[in-house]
């Protein structure tokens, strides 16, 4: 009896644990498409600038 009490407290520890991931991930998944998104940004004023002034040249 003593054992599944501790089997069951380890299982809701373990989801307890889990569900903190699942929640951390969620966020660095949000954090990594807004730097893909600034990257993507600053890369076309990048080229717009550069396109600029090679025709202004």
């Amino acid at each position: 009896m003593r054992q599944e009490d501790e089997i069951q407290a380890l299982k809701e520890r373990l989801n307890s644990v889990e569900e903190q991931l699942a929640k951390k991930s969620n966020g660095f998944k949000t954090l990594k498409i807004g730097i893909i998104i600034v990257l993507v940004i600053f890369l076309l004023l990048v080229l717009i600038g550069v396109l600029q002034f090679v025709s202004a040249g």
